[in-house]
């Protein structure tokens, strides 16, 4: 397979549907069995679940598997097990009553883990009493493990690979808090980080850091082939704020009606209004456009941000509520075409195996 970048949206369906989603399955389905093994049926229970509700996740992350060339099964293999890693410890959080941040942060060390090849791993659940998974998150690290040396390119993307993994790592440890210091913690970080995002308010930069899109475009272009750390820097620079607070923003206004009933944090709900939300929207759909635009395999990258109107916006949350409906009209319109393309043909996202 040579590195042919599709530049039309009939072409990444076509090809995302024949190459990238049947290894993601294929790796989601080892995880399953990996699962089966866990002894304590609470946790057994809880990595089941979390593979089989995030699937949507993974076969995202997929696509951006077309950038990787031949080094395809590598970025799969990696990408499905540091995104098993994300939902599963985001699980594990959410399961928690002790809302512990170092408990927090000592589970997501994993992730760094997973960008240090030969390093040694970390006591994830050093604050946990009796809790084992029975070498389950270790096993997911490793696998990224035996991933990412084989990406002629990591040695160059590694440190921007790292920095904007703890970026998300700092969003999970401040959001499973306690309920009454998420808020200020999350604007203390964005008063912290703010100049990394000059024209966001803080809770568009906290969906902005909530994403793991930069790290897997990074990762494609690290498998297919060697790169200069000026190049990492602009791809992560591409996609880090403005395409990964777009992408988050578009995640938690699909689930606006479901987080107020479980009384959830959901920072679309922080919009002054509807015609607050829809301008900002704009904007920030505006900034990432800009910056996308000049990188190498432009057209894929403005695809894959139209993409993702489209993968949010199709949600049965959205066609069941009337108002929701009225608005992802609206919003949808800044995808474009393409975007409305791609509704119409999200049936690939089914299970096929």
């Amino acid at each position: 397979m040579t590195k042919s970048i599709p530049s039309n949206p009939l072409r990444v369906l076509q090809r995302a549907k024949k190459e990238t989603l049947p290894k993601a399955h294929q790796q989601l389905e080892s995880w399953k069995r990996e699962g089966q093994n866990i002894k304590d049926k609470e946790i057994r229970e809880q990595a089941i679940w979390t593979l089989s509700d995030k699937t949507f996740h993974c076969e995202g992350g997929s696509i951006l598997g077309l950038l990787a060339g031949d080094n395809q099964d590598a970025y799969i293999q990696f990408m499905v097990a540091y995104q098993s890693i994300c939902d599963y410890l985001d699980t594990l959080c959410d399961k928690n009553d002790s809302h512990n941040p170092d408990d927090f942060r000592a589970m997501h060390q994993a992730l760094l883990d997973s960008l240090e090849p030969y390093e040694q791993m970390g006591d994830y659940y050093q604050y946990r009493t009796d809790f084992e998974d029975d070498g389950y998150l270790k096993k997911m690290v490793t696998r990224c493990r035996e991933a990412i040396v084989q990406f002629p390119g990591f040695s160059a993307m590694k440190e921007d690979m790292k920095e904007v993994s703890q970026y998300y790592i700092d969003f999970q440890v401040y959001k499973h808090v306690e309920e009454d210091r998420r808020e200020d913690l999350l604007f203390g970080y964005y008063n912290e980080n703010k100049d990394l995002a000059p024209g966001m308010r803080w809770y568009e930069f906290s969906c902005a850091v909530a994403s793991t899109l930069a790290l897997y475009c990074l990762a494609a272009y690290a498998a297919s082939g060697p790169t200069t750390k000026e190049e990492s820097k602009r791809m992560k620079a591409a996609y880090f704020p403005w395409v990964q607070g777009l992408h988050i923003m578009l995640d938690y206004f699909i689930d606006q009606e479901e987080d107020l009933q479980e009384n959830e944090m959901n920072f679309v709900a922080y919009y002054k209004s509807t015609e607050d939300m829809l301008e900002r929207f704009k904007y920030i759909d505006r900034e990432a456009t800009k910056r996308l635009k000049g990188l190498p395999d432009e057209k894929f990258h403005l695809m894959i941000k139209k993409g993702l109107y489209a993968l949010y916006l199709s949600d049965s949350k959205v066609k069941t509520n009337e108002t929701f409906k009225k608005d992802a009209k609206e919003i949808i319109k800044l995808g474009g075409k393409q975007a409305s393309f791609f509704v119409q043909n999200l049936w690939i996202f089914k299970r096929t195996v």
